[in-house]
């Protein structure tokens, strides 16, 4: 299958909002921060991950925290019996009441994210969607996690391959699906693939803090040579 563009998805990687008392209805204290929010925010992956210039690729970044909107999450996703959907109103020992009217702003929030995402998918008739994340250094040993899902947007095995070669023959563990999987894939009018990739936070954060590590430039070289590799790799198909 031949590619034209590559779509950047970063829905996690904002704080933004956390302070705004008409959006945010959460306890903020020092607990919630040290915890949730560094926990699950996806720090600097805005770094990690950038288009290089290139007008094929194109980068769809969500500018508000997940504690506001989750605007990776499922319209009627599983999670919302725990309290984690699309409006997160329960984390741990945090708990989060939302007026009506605050609500549905929210959900907005959540339309607009989809709706240009898949304005971005659509601007091509076949596009790479990579949904660009990290995850805890607790949650696993791997250095970076490839995720797909197994339908129609799973991407070819040449694709899947080529990513793999690519980071452990850069020095990095890969897990596939595993600490996470699944990849984001919105409805679309168009075909296109879509592939998940978790930087581990060890791999370029200094401890549990929000350094970047000595490890940061190598890597963010090495997610560039990806990005640009692929675009290589696709226009060759």
């Amino acid at each position: 299958m031949r590619y034209g563009r590559i779509v950047l998805n970063e829905p996690h990687a904002s704080v933004e909002g956390l302070y705004d008392s008409r959006l945010s209805f959460w306890n903020i204290d020092e607990g919630f921060v040290n915890g949730a929010v560094m926990d699950l925010t996806d720090w600097h992956t805005d770094f990690l991950f950038h288009g290089l210039g290139d007008s094929r690729i194109e980068t769809v970044r969500f500018p508000y925290s997940r504690f506001l909107v989750d605007a990776e999450r499922l319209w009627n996703d599983p999670l919302e019996d725990k309290g984690q959907g699309i409006l997160y109103r329960k984390y741990g020992e945090y708990c989060r009441d939302i007026p009506i009217g605050a609500e549905s702003r929210l959900l907005g929030l959540w339309r607009w994210h989809q709706m240009r995402l898949k304005l971005a998918l659509e601007r091509s008739a076949s596009t790479l969607l990579l949904d660009c994340h990290s995850f805890p250094e607790r949650m696993s040993d791997v250095d970076v996690c490839i995720g797909f899902n197994e339908d129609w947007s799973k991407p070819e095995k040449e694709t899947l391959e080529f990513a793999v070669n690519f980071f452990e023959e850069n020095g990095y563990a890969v897990g596939i699906n595993n600490p996470y999987s699944n990849s984001i894939a919105p409805e679309c009018s168009v075909p296109y693939k879509s592939m998940m990739l978790e930087i581990n936070k060890k791999a370029y954060l200094k401890g549990n803090t929000l350094q970047l590590s000595t490890r940061t430039g190598r890597l963010g070289r090495n997610m560039s040579q990806l990005v640009s590799s692929f675009m290589s790799l696709l226009l060759d198909s």
